[in-house]
């Protein structure tokens, strides 16, 4: 009966939350009905349930069977995922930048409340339109890497399998920390959004008498156009990763093997813009005080030790992962 009960347990697994239990319930039914019809023949209810199991074959390929398999460019699964994110997302977005231009109309004496509400909506339209055309990309990803089997059980063929290949006992799968990774997402995708749209708003804000007076850049904004590209792929790996993270809720060896390698890309991408881009504005420090001669040696060293910084603390997030990788029990 163990047998059972673990088969399906990794039937379910693969199939949305919302329809697991009345799947469980329907399918652990069906099977113990052709046990029982086996047992009532003669058969031992060992050699019974062995036949049936090897009958339903591959746990992975009864679950598609359950699905809608039509073409979704967000299938099923995790659409419903996929519109708690958006909204989410888009959120995040319109309250960021209501906030950012709120600052800039209440200390600036330049712009007017028309002008203002103008940019308001243009702005809240296109940073909308693109947290949506983001994330409909990730998840649409996250979708057709599972089609091709980037994300499946590469240890089995899945059209090699027999009632040996079933774990010993129920998987005790790797949880994924799903808050974790939406925050990471969120982030990721705002973050890219804002990168690509509002560079300007990522500075530091000078101040007269309480009027808004200047924006200093903490980046390089006459060379934005060459390492801009580059390191907004670095965030879209980071943003998959973390998107997987959050939508698939029991992790297997090869999702995680997965985003090891999506983070290792975005690493090198990160690396390479911070090493070679000349992202960051040298003149920052001179800007704000020309006269410190202590700031100005405060954001070389800045410049020089966050490859570092970032550095490190990036290959000690794949150790980790690593780690938890080679000690997953499959069983």
């Amino acid at each position: 009966m163990e047998q059972i009960t673990i088969y399906v347990s990794e039937v379910i697994r693969y199939l949305p939350q919302k329809s697991q239990s009345e799947i469980k319930k329907e399918l652990t039914a069906n099977i113990m009905d052709m046990v029982d019809e086996l047992t009532s023949g003669g058969m031992s209810e060992k050699d019974a349930i062995l036949s049936v199991l090897s009958k339903m074959g591959n746990p992975r390929l009864l679950a598609d069977q359950y699905l809608d398999k039509k073409a979704y460019l967000i299938g099923p699964r995790y659409y419903p995922t996929y519109l708690v994110i958006v909204k989410i997302v888009a959120g995040a977005v319109a309250l960021g930048i209501t906030i950012a231009l709120s600052v800039q109309y209440l200390f600036s004496t330049d712009a007017s409340i028309f002008q203002t509400l103008v940019q308001w909506l243009g702005s809240i339209f296109m940073g909308v339109v693109q947290a949506i055309a983001w994330v409909t990309l990730i998840f649409a990803g996250v979708e057709r890497f599972e089609e091709i089997g980037v994300l499946k059980n590469m240890d089995i063929e899945l059209d090699d399998w027999s009632v040996k290949d079933l774990p010993k006992s129920q998987r005790n799968s790797k949880k994924s920390d799903r808050i974790e990774g939406l925050v990471g997402f969120l982030f990721a995708v705002i973050f890219l959004i804002l990168l690509n749209t509002r560079l300007e708003l990522f500075g530091v804000y000078m101040f007269d008498q309480g009027t808004l007076t200047e924006i200093i850049p903490v980046f390089n904004m006459e060379n934005a156009s060459t390492w801009i590209p580059l390191l907004s792929i670095a965030i879209l790996f980071t943003a998959v990763s973390d998107g997987i993270a959050m939508a698939i809720r029991n992790q297997t060896r090869n999702t995680m093997w997965f985003r090891l390698v999506l983070n290792l890309l975005s690493f090198i991408f990160f690396a390479y813009v911070l090493i070679n881009g000349n992202i960051f504005n040298v003149a920052l420090a001179t800007q704000i005080a020309p006269d410190s001669v202590e700031l100005q040696n405060l954001w070389t060293w800045a410049q020089r030790n966050v490859v570092v910084i970032i550095v490190i603390a990036n290959l000690i997030s794949m150790a980790i992962q690593t780690y938890q990788i080679a000690r997953f029990n499959k069983a």
